[in-house]
């Protein structure tokens, strides 16, 4: 996930007609798989396999736990693509390029990211081109993160009509429990949806 923060996606031109970034960014590996919900239940699935094998006489509880489980990630799918439906196609740029199953999964894509990898920080030269890159591409919203300097944020989007968000794909303000996940994913999506509709 290290290169240079100058070869990422953020020209507009290597976009196709769905916003997809363009290959050479896509080709990196992207670690964030959870933020897939179906990719969730992937999880899920080898989580329930493992339990059974070490723990056989509940084997039928782990499954019963495990379908219901996978009923909430689906219907968890399909209530955020209704709900994120009206910010499609509003360009937005990410701190980092970490969120590309989510954006897959329910057709939101950002046009550009601050850093390639939270660890490569923005110098001066790239704060301007994405200044520019703020402007020309029209971005509604530049999104930090929790743990991110949101003032770096606050310079890219300087003269802009750009707004700032917060994206959070750890969880880091959630409380651990059985609802982290759901809330976690519901809490990304209408951050993005409140930012992209002012």
């Amino acid at each position: 996930d290290k290169h240079d923060d100058h070869d990422k996606h953020d020209d507009h031109d290597k976009h196709d007609g769905h916003g997809k970034h363009d290959d050479n960014s896509r080709n990196e590996v992207d670690p964030h798989v959870w933020l897939d919900p179906q990719n969730a239940k992937s999880l899920v699935h080898e989580i329930e396999k493992n339990l059974k094998e070490i723990d056989p006489k509940n084997a039928s509880k782990y499954s019963a736990n495990a379908s219901e489980l996978m009923k909430r990630l689906d219907d968890l799918t399909e209530e955020i693509k209704g709900y994120l439906e009206p910010v499609k196609g509003k360009g937005y740029i990410v701190f980092h390029d970490g969120y590309q199953y989510f954006e897959k999964r329910f057709g939101v894509f950002a046009v550009g990211s601050i850093t390639v990898s939270p660890e490569v920080m923005a110098g001066a030269e790239r704060i301007t081109e994405l200044r520019e890159k703020v402007r020309s591409l029209e971005a509604v919203c530049v999104f930090s993160e929790p743990q991110f300097e949101p003032r770096l944020v606050a310079t890219v989007i300087e003269n802009s009509n750009a707004g700032s968000g917060i994206l959070d794909p750890l969880g880091t303000s959630i409380k651990n429990g059985p609802e982290l996940y759901f809330m976690l994913i519901q809490n990304m999506a209408k951050s993005l949806k409140d930012c992209l509709l002012k």
